[in-house]
């Protein structure tokens, strides 16, 4: 039987700085389906020091630049959105949901990756996004059964984020050993060109081939279950589908 897994996040390049290590070690796995949803196409974001396009431009760039990352991380399916990089927060939320919701019913999946409520970074599209999860896994919750998880960073690992949000300890739930996959996060990472910037500030060394460096375990908050909204601080898994 197959296990599909639906990752829903904002931007190209989300899925590799959140959960790219994840990705690579259930995508193999010939018994899970990893389905990738973008809300948009990231046409907001830098376009490199020196530019690396147009800014016009940058939208058509960074999906080609998200097929390739998807392609390396084996990722499926992406099923990419144009609902405006910085404008989710303005969108309706329903608009949002309901389409979520559609792909939701569309592909039953048995894991549901998203944001925190703080978007991790904070940034807007990320917590408009969490909230329109949140939203149609809640409509859901009584018709099938899936787990919800956030992706976090944990208190402990990161003791002087700055301006990233970080998840006490005891509200982690899930913590996945992706060591065997960092060169694949490191690949996929150097897809997303355009956004050089950012990766040589949160993965110093990484684009010049420093992989080692790499984080070796990802960290979810399991939020729902079984149709019930949770929270378990004594609830410790290595997986999803635990």
């Amino acid at each position: 039987m197959t296990r599909t897994a639906l990752l829903l996040f904002a931007h190209p390049d989300d899925e590799t700085f959140t959960c790219g290590g994840t990705i690579a070690k259930y995508a193999h796995d010939p018994g899970v389906r990893i389905i990738l949803y973008c809300a948009t196409r990231g046409e907001a974001g830098k376009v490199g020091d020196p530019p690396l396009c147009r800014p016009e431009e940058l939208g058509d760039v960074r999906e080609r630049e998200l097929a390739r990352a998807a392609k390396i991380l084996g990722i499926h399916m992406v099923i990419q959105r144009n609902f405006g990089d910085g404008k989710l927060s303005r969108l309706p939320r329903e608009e949002l949901t309901k389409d979520i919701l559609q792909v939701m019913e569309k592909v039953r999946p048995d894991v549901i990756v998203t944001f925190p409520p703080d978007g991790i970074s904070g940034h807007a599209d990320h917590r408009a996004l969490h909230q329109a999860v949140v939203q149609a896994c809640d409509e859901a919750k009584n018709r099938w059964n899936f787990k919800l998880y956030y992706v976090v960073i944990p208190r402990s690992t990161a003791p002087d984020a700055g301006a990233i949000y970080t998840t006490p300890d005891d509200d982690v739930t899930t913590s996945v050993d992706v060591t065997a996959h960092r060169q694949a996060i490191m690949e996929a990472l150097r897809q997303h060109r355009t956004q050089h910037l950012s990766i040589e500030r949160v993965f110093p060394g990484v684009l010049a081939g420093e992989w080692q460096r790499l984080r070796t375990t990802e960290y979810y908050q399991l939020a729902m279950q079984n149709g019930r909204w949770l929270l378990q601080p004594d609830l410790k898994e290595t997986d999803w589908w635990g």
